[in-house]
Parts: C-alpha cells; structure tokens; sequence
C-alpha cells in the first residue's frame, strides 16, 4: 500500500482506539503517526481530514464525519458557495481607452499573466479556475467534489461568477458558461445521489480516485478532467446515455472512449442521446489556438479565445432552458446565481439578460459616493450611474451586493466614514449586502506608479480596520456585510493592508471601543448556533422594518430570537418604482430574497443541529403577502434560482417568465 494510505489509514485506527473528539487531538494523532515515516521522508504532506475521510470504511465515516468535516463556516448559512471565475477578459473602459480603473490589477498581459480583470491569479477561486482551464463544468465539479469530502451535501448550492465585468462578455459566452456551471449540478446528481437522495460514495471514490496517493496527484487530476471532459457534452438525462456511462466508469474501463488524449471537444465524435453519436465538425473558419497564442495585443488575443470557446464548445443541442429546467428537480440544486459587473453594465438591457441566465444577486461595483474621486481613478462610470443601477436592479427584483473602497485617491479617513454613512442614510443607494475593500496596490496599475513616485499613501492596516469599526454603527440591521478584505495574499501586494484576518482586527477594535454590530452577518443564527446552544425556536418573533430606497418600498421581515438579538431568517419585500417587465404590473410586490440562516440541511429532510426545514420560510412568505394585501397588491412575483422554484411551487406559485408568481386577494 502507498505510504501515504497506510498512514491515513492508521489515523482511523488511532481515532477508534482513543475515541477522538476534538480537532486538537485529531492533530496530535495525525503528527504522531506521520513521525513514524519521518526517518525515510516517505510522506511530504500531512494527510487532510478528507483523505482520513476516504481511508475509514463506511461505519468509521458515519461515527467520525462531524470531526472530519472542516469547514462549517462554508454552509452555516445555509446554502454551498461555489465560486467561478470567467476567462481573462479585457475591461470594457480599456477598449474605450478610459481605464481600467487606476487600482485595478489583473486582466489579459498583466504582471501576474493572462488572468481575469481585477484578480492576480492567487486567489482560492482563481487558482481553483485555472487549474480546471477556467471551464464552468470542470470547476463546479472539483467544488463538489470538495464538499462531499468535506462531509456535507451540497444540495443548496450558489453560484457567484467573478473576474471582472461578466455582462461586459459577449452574450454566448454567458449563456455557455452558467449552462455548463448548472448542467455540472445535474451530472453530479445523476452519477452518484440515488433515488433516495443518498449519495453513493462508492461510486463517488471510485470515480474521483479515492483516497488519493499523493505521489500521482497529478495524475488523478488529469484522469478526472479526462473524463469529465468526455461527458460535458452529453445529454445524461437520456436513461441509455446514463447506463452506458454507469458501465464505463463503474463496471468498466474507459478505453476508447474519449476523443483524444486531452479529451479536447475540438472536433471528433461524441455519444449523444438521440442517436449512437453526433459529430462537432472542424471550425474551418476559426483560427487555431496557436495562432491566436501568437497575436501580441493581450486583449485582442483574450477575446479571440472566448470568441473561439463560444463556437467550438457551447453545443446548441443542450440548451440552457433545458438544463435549468431540469436543475428545479436534481439532487443538486442552483439556488442562487450571482454576477459582478459595474454600473454602466447593470442597467435595464444587462439586467433583462441577468434574468434570462437565472440570475438572483448582482454585486456591484459602487466604489465611492464621490464622482472627482470614480473620474480620478478611471472608473469609467458617475455616481448617477450607481444610482441608476441600483434602482433598475432592485425594480426587476435583484439582491444588491454594493462593494465600496475606502482609501481611494482624494480622499480621506473623514470622507470614507461620510461615504459608508451615506450608503444607508441616502435612499439611493441602501445595499442589501455590503463588500468593504480598502484599497491596496498592486504591481502593473496606474496606482503603483503613482505609489512608487511618492504621489499616493495607501491606508495602513490599522487606518483601514478603524475606519472599518467606527462605520459598523451605520450599518442598518437589513444588510449582510459579506466582506471587508480582498481574498489576495499580502505576498502579492506592494502597499496597503498587510494582514490576512482583518476582520479579526476590526471585531477587536469594535470591543474595545464597545461598538456592536446588527448586521445580518454578525446576528445570522448559524453563526451564532457555533458558540451559543442557548438558540431557540420557541422565542421566534417576526419583526417588519419599513423603509424607502431608490424610488420604491422596502419590508425587511425578519424571523428573529429577540431575546438572544438573532435572527433566523428573513424575507426582503419590495414595491417598484416603476414596472419594467410585463409580469411586474402596477398592483405587484417583488420578493427578492427569502433566507433562513443556519447549517444547511439536505432538500426533504431534517436535522436537530439545524434551523432551516422548520416552517419558518412559510411564516416569512405568509407575512409577505398580508403586507402585500393589506398596501393593495393583488400579485406576489418572487426571483428565484432555478432550484429553488419547486419550493415556490408548493406555497401556491407558478411560472411567470424568469420569476415565480402568485395571486393574491387585496384588501382595498
């Protein structure tokens, strides 16, 4: 047996022998087996819980999963992220010869290489992305594959696409890539949940490789590309498709079945569902990727290559209707879908689109509240475009991620504090959700330039977290502050923020100065439940705040332990300002987001350790539609991620074009 095996597989035997409990004693164990192999250097890493995970039989994974489940943080709030990252692409405004914007680093030819607009390559997701060649389907499943070694059922999963201007790609390309991202989802559900919802991790080990042997690491990456590759294109909603692919990788062996080595869907047969094959032919037309790799303008050759992906690779036989249809009904579901773009690229025409993918949450780059300071740092876009945005997204039903960007040019501690106060005293703006990124510089902007000639100071780790604090007492009790650093090593960075848990830093300054925050991230029940049993269903209270924002009304209706100042769900109503959609009448209210917060339960079931699967989305829609009622609305229309339409379904909703809608008696 390969060291590295026999040494997970002695962990197990350890942790029965001295029934184990916490993760530091796991730890213990773990160095004390490995100092056995020690003398020889046969093992060059520590074994992670999931290889433990995949070493123990079937009864030690039942009694040891909660110990190897890492990460609990990843799905405490109820649903699985799963983060992509599209192509490298140019930056709308650098094609117009505006930007990119002064502080933006990344994008095709930067210091890092050819890698997606705003990002340095370094990031989890991006590293993630590029070892799957930035394909959507290679992607979700190494996401899912990560999760079930983790010991959780990502059954709830959210897609949140990044790197850069995602609406700024040609219209194709979108649809390409989330049909691949959800069709990823149906796949996964097909080859290894079974009928009874389970998972069948036999099937899973076998297919993934499992447990690894680290000295072919590359090797099984390579092998599970491969295969993946192979059956991206095929349409496993067809039972004889299915079957065969059940005896190939299950039963079978996998000679002769991909197209070449690479497994490249370039040209060459692939099996189909209505007939034995169907044939890609050659894109005559097309230039080859090396001629492309060969074009010297970065930007032109980024855009070559998703030119070239969308014609060779996005099958029109599948199409996204189809796959999203059949993800309202998979064991893995896409309940929420979200996209980064810029406000001159989120308005009406975007936002149509948005809705077409099934998308649910728009993050937004606001950046500042100060037009001298976006036209400093060539953003491309004014304040009124920010506005703007934030108000056609919110009429078509979208969550609102702001991001904004203390320590810009021109600007200082004072009027970073007026600007984060501003976006929840002004009505034009009041985010659902908040990223705070304080500006840091990287080599290859225009920032670093000016950086380096002593033109710019950067904020200092210290200046950026009490800026951080002392805004916490704006914040309104309707927003989720999701972020308040960049995901980028400080190894990358030239000036700014030194300090990888700034959050950390901002939490203890908070306590020493007694500042405490009620947003949605710091009261969320999940969270909270990690530290506090004290939680309780039997002190649920539902609570409306009422307020104005960008033209229209907002109910916030919150499902919350008063007593404990925790909340477990909660429900975002809105009435438009205008009606830009044939199926948002006059007489309409928008839901446009209904969350419970807590570890993520599997669809249909139930758990003990969990608030979701309670009732208490019911009691949140039930008070949604009174409010409606009682303000004259005759019509509910919810926004909805294509797997989370079913549950619309059984509360008395249909179909209604993107969304889900309901008909509602008025009491006026």
């Amino acid at each position: 047996m390969d060291c590295f095996r026999q040494a997970c597989t002695e962990i197990v035997e350890e942790l029965k022998k001295k029934d184990v409990k916490t993760q530091h004693q796991l730890n213990k164990i773990k160095l004390s087996v490995l100092n056995k192999y020690k003398p020889e250097n046969k093992i060059k890493q520590i074994p992670k819980n999931a290889d433990i995970y995949f070493a123990a039989s079937e009864e030690d994974r039942k009694k040891f999963k909660d110990l190897l489940s890492l990460k609990p943080v990843r799905t405490i709030s109820g649903v699985a992220p799963i983060a992509l990252m599209s192509e490298p692409y140019p930056c709308p405004h650098t094609l117009k010869g505006i930007g990119p914007c002064s502080y933006c680093p990344g994008g095709p030819g930067s210091p890092f290489g050819d890698v997606p607009q705003s990002y340095t390559g370094k990031e989890p997701s991006t590293r993630r992305s590029m070892r799957n060649f930035y394909d959507p389907y290679l992607i979700v499943f190494n996401r899912l594959e990560h999760y079930v070694a983790m010991g959780k059922v990502p059954d709830k999963a959210e897609i949140i696409i990044q790197g850069g201007t995602f609406t700024f790609f040609p219209r194709l390309y979108q649809e390409y890539f989330v049909k691949y991202a959800i069709k990823a989802m149906n796949d996964f559900s097909r080859l290894f949940f079974g009928e009874d919802g389970n998972i069948d991790m036999t099937k899973f080990k076998k297919f993934f490789e499992l447990p690894r042997v680290m000295s072919e690491e590359d090797k099984r990456t390579k092998s599970i590309q491969n295969k993946l590759l192979g059956i991206k294109h095929m349409d496993l909603s067809n039972e004889e498709n299915k079957n065969k692919l059940e005896k190939i990788f299950f039963e079978g062996n996998l000679n002769g079945f991909f197209i070449n080595e690479n497994s490249k869907v370039e040209s060459g047969e692939i099996e189909n569902n209505s007939q034995n094959t169907f044939i890609i032919p050659e894109q005559k037309t097309l230039p080859s990727v090396n001629e492309i790799q060969s074009i010297k303008n970065a930007n032109v050759k980024a855009m070559k290559l998703v030119q070239r992906k969308i014609k060779t690779e996005n099958i029109t036989l599948l199409s996204l209707r189809q796959i999203q249809k059949e993800n309202e009904t998979s064991f893995i579901r896409c309940v929420g879908l979200t996209i980064e773009t810029k406000s001159d690229f989120g308005k009406l025409y975007h936002g149509n689109l948005m809705l077409e993918l099934g998308c649910t949450r728009v993050e937004l780059g606001i950046q500042s509240i100060y037009n001298d300071v976006l036209e400093a740092t060539s953003r491309g876009n004014t304040v009124q475009d920010n506005i703007e945005s934030i108000r056609v997204l919110k009429d078509l039903g979208f969550k609102i991620n702001a991001h904004y960007m203390p320590g810009l040019p021109l600007t200082t501690k004072e009027m970073d504090l007026k600007g984060l106060k501003e976006l929840f005293d002004n009505p034009d703006y009041k985010p659902d959700m908040l990223k705070i990124y304080p500006c840091m510089v990287m080599e290859g902007t225009k920032l670093y330039d000016d950086w380096k000639s002593g033109k710019f100071n950067p904020l200092t780790t210290k200046e950026a977290a009490e800026i951080i604090a002392e805004s916490k007492k704006f914040f309104l009790e309707f927003v989720r502050i999701t972020r308040i650093q960049r995901d980028i090593p400080t190894y990358v960075t030239a000036g700014g923020v030194d300090r990888t848990n700034l959050r950390q830093y901002v939490e203890k300054l908070c306590t020493e100065k007694g500042i405490k925050c009620r947003c949605i991230r710091c009261r969320e029940a999940g969270i909270n439940s990690i530290q506090n049993k004290k939680i309780s269903l039997d002190n649920l209270r539902i609570k409306v705040l009422e307020y104005d924002a960008s033209h229209g009304r907002e109910f916030f209706i919150a499902a919350e332990d008063k007593k404990m100042d925790v909340l477990f769900g909660y429900c975002r109503l809105r009435f438009p300002s205008q009606f830009l959609r044939e199926e948002i009448t006059k007489d309409s209210a928008l839901i446009r987001e209904i969350h419970v917060y807590s570890a993520a339960v599997q669809i249909g079931k139930k758990s003990d350790d969990s608030f979701q699967h309670r009732g208490i989305g019911k009691q949140l829609m039930t008070k949604a539609e009174e409010i409606a009622r009682e303000h004259g609305k005759n019509k509910m229309v919810v926004i909805a991620g294509v797997g989370a339409k079913q549950y619309f379904v059984k509360l008395g909703y249909f179909h209604d074009g993107p969304y889900m809608s309901k008909i509602v008696i008025s009491k006026k």
